[in-house]
């Protein structure tokens, strides 16, 4: 048995250790380092600067959870943006509604040659679909430049540091909101309510400056700080009523490892810690 481990340092004091089968890729590219490394205990893992991105055995427990909320509140998503997720799980989710484009935005083309090549089984295709426009950019220079062009629009960044920081700024936000059709619909990933507090906060006070309708919520990936995932639904309409998520659900032939339109129900039922760290950020 190799002693071959993969640690990450996921909070001060807190270190997720994953034993090594095999260290299948690793570079250097010009934004970050990327490892591909296939553990024990969660299959193939990748890293960025060392920090787990997603992980074959858990990836539908935030894909899913990241995508569907926002893509079953809006009656016909044609056409799909997803910033960030070169790995191309969010683009695989949301290429199962009826959409007529997906265009992912990604600022580091090595991540999706990678995973292209070490991490088929998260895109399960979508790379080949004719549907799939893959656009390499900084999503705070591309953005700008498509005004009202979305039905939806994905962030699947990474945490707000690196290459990632520009996209929890006020000035990016501000582009998504214009980047969207009206009645558009935007889900963004907010970190770990548990260990980075502020980052949920103050995304969700920026989104409340640009958004109508600003709705943080909850999952769970076991690989990812605490467990505990934040997101973030944002829109220029009311809430939708649950009965339409799951009507769409069921009409839209969705078959899920984590998500279903009754968890959907329960997600944004916040705990009371979460509540009182967004109170303070009003």
């Amino acid at each position: 048995m190799t002693d071959d481990w993969i640690a990450e340092d996921q909070a001060p004091g807190v270190r997720l250790s994953l034993r090594v089968r095999n260290r299948i890729f690793s570079v250097q590219t010009p934004y970050q380092h990327l490892e591909i490394a296939d553990t024990e205990a969660l299959g193939r893992v990748l890293l960025l600067d060392g920090r787990i991105m997603v992980t074959e055995r858990d990836e539908a427990f935030y894909h899913e959870m990241l995508v569907h909320p926002a893509l079953l509140r809006h009656p016909a998503p044609r056409r799909v943006v997803v910033v960030g997720g070169g790995d191309g799980g969010a683009v695989r989710e949301a290429l199962r509604h009826p959409v007529e484009e997906v265009t992912l935005v990604e600022i580091d083309r090595e991540v999706v040659a990678a995973c292209r090549d070490h991490l088929p089984g998260l895109a399960r295709g979508a790379w080949d679909d004719p549907r799939v426009r893959i656009v390499i950019s900084p999503a705070e220079a591309f953005l700008p430049g498509v005004p009202e062009a979305f039905d939806a629009l994905i962030v699947d960044s990474t945490d707000p540091i690196g290459p990632g920081a520009a996209l929890f700024s006020p000035e990016f936000l501000a582009a998504c909101r214009r980047a969207l059709r009206p009645g558009g619909v935007a889900a963004f990933q907010a970190g770990s309510p548990f260990y980075a507090p502020e980052v949920l906060r103050g995304l969700v006070a920026h989104l409340r400056a640009q958004f109508r309708t600003v709705a943080p919520y909850l999952g769970f990936v076991p690989s990812y700080p605490s467990g505990l995932w934040a997101y973030v639904l944002a829109s220029d309409g009311p809430a939708e009523a649950a009965g339409e998520v799951a009507a769409r659900f069921r009409a839209r032939g969705l078959a899920t490892r984590y998500y279903t339109p009754r968890l959907d129900g329960g997600a944004f039922a916040l705990p009371a810690f979460v509540e009182e760290l967004l109170a303070e950020g009003r």
